[in-house]
């Protein structure tokens, strides 16, 4: 008589079941694994190494790359790129440390060692840090993925069109495949290099450049920004030596005072294109519209962009939402103008006259009786923490 093949069977299912357990298993520990290797934050530093005036203004901006990576949070994933060299050669960006959590030493250290030579090439470091994020792997930041761009420059050596090299940053950003979060630090640009970076900024839907002139400045905004958050932070109840009384039962315990935040300066420490609204010296405030002075070929074709036609003496001022906004004025702010004065000598664009903010609104309200209109007036304005520090009325032909 045949052995009964119901056993057979129950062992069958027993090991399958046993083996369906145990990869089940494997699979939940892998994925505990992984998103235990996930980074809440992934930051890439991007720096540029290309030629400065001096050594010591590369120095300033290693070391507070440097300082940044150690200022943050341990589990951060962290790395760094350079670019500079020559236009058309692959090695003109390179990846010196590459990304991954407890990297802060590593790029403390890489960082200092590296030596500036060769052309800004902002677009192939940018295009090849983006392209970084598009994998899978190594992982991206769950809750934010942050490029952190800091140039001693403004502008692409090796690109003419920076409306093409704007496209080509947004568009290859967008096809990340993640949302991406950049910050450009400003190290000594020169004032004509400064607009375009913004607008690479804008771009990028970035906030404003931040534009600084030392290397304690650069140390600080770069640290603020990688400082690590403290979401579980607990209050610290502090005991008294001596013993108190029992506080007395309350139905209603008033609550603790609401301390407010102080408001943000409306216009980012740097420097900025603007029309004056108006002048106020007692208040020792500034109303401004801030604009895009644009000149020459960039003007040319930004006006055609806009329907305008040509740009007389190759000069467009492109005002979008002319939105204004109060600024405070530092009591030691320099503030120049030419045109305004009226003066023959205005007629050289190298010249001009400094002015005392009381002697500003003076100017600005007789102008305002006649024809010559005053809000129209491009200026360079140079915020500096927080607080207008320098004014300096643009000569237009």
């Amino acid at each position: 008589m045949p052995p009964d093949p119901l056993p057979r069977r129950i062992r069958r299912s027993r090991v399958l079941l046993t083996v369906s357990l145990a990869a089940a298993l494997l699979i939940s520990v892998a994925a505990f694994f992984i998103l235990q290797a996930i980074p809440d934050v992934r930051t890439a530093f991007l720096i540029d190494t290309s030629q400065t005036k001096s050594d010591e203004d590369f120095v300033a901006i290693t070391n507070a790359v440097g300082s940044a990576a150690q200022n943050s949070a341990d589990a951060d994933s962290l790395s760094l790129r350079r670019f500079g060299g020559t236009c058309g050669d692959r090695h003109n960006t390179e990846s010196i440390v590459e990304p991954g959590t407890g990297q802060a030493r590593k790029i403390n250290t890489s960082v200092r060692t590296l030596t500036p030579s060769g052309q800004p090439t902002l677009e192939s470091g940018l295009l090849a840090a983006i392209g970084e994020f598009s994998g899978r792997y190594p992982f991206r930041g769950s809750k934010s993925n942050r490029i952190i761009v800091v140039t001693s420059h403004g502008v692409d050596a090796c690109t003419a069109d920076r409306a093409a090299l704007e496209r080509a940053v947004a568009t290859r950003a967008q096809d990340s495949g993640v949302r991406l979060d950049f910050r450009f630090f400003g190290y000594k640009i020169p004032q004509e290099q400064q607009q375009p970076l913004a607008r690479l900024a804008t771009a990028a839907k970035a906030p404003a450049p931040r534009f600084v002139t030392t290397s304690a400045e650069l140390t600080t905004a770069l640290k603020e920004l990688t400082i690590p958050a403290s979401p579980d932070a607990k209050h610290v109840e502090v005991h008294p030596t001596e013993p108190s009384p029992s506080p007395t039962p309350k139905t209603s315990p008033t609550p603790p005072p609401t301390v407010s935040a102080a408001p943000a300066a409306a216009l980012a420490d740097g420097t900025h294109q603007v029309y004056i609204k108006n002048v106020d010296p007692q208040a020792h405030t500034l109303t401004v519209d801030e604009i895009e002075y644009l000149v020459g070929a960039e003007a040319q074709a930004a006006a055609k962009a806009d329907g305008i036609g040509r740009a007389p003496n190759d000069v467009y001022i492109r005002n979008a939402d002319k939105k204004t906004v109060d600024l405070s004025v530092a009591s030691d702010a320099r503030i120049e103008i030419n045109r305004m004065t009226t003066d023959p000598a205005a007629g050289d664009p190298t010249w001009s006259r400094k002015v005392s903010l009381e002697q500003l609104a003076e100017r600005f309200a007789a102008l305002g009786r006649t024809h010559f209109e005053p809000t129209t007036r491009a200026f360079d304005l140079t915020m500096t923490n927080g607080r207008v520090g320098a004014l300096h009325e643009k000569w237009r032909p």
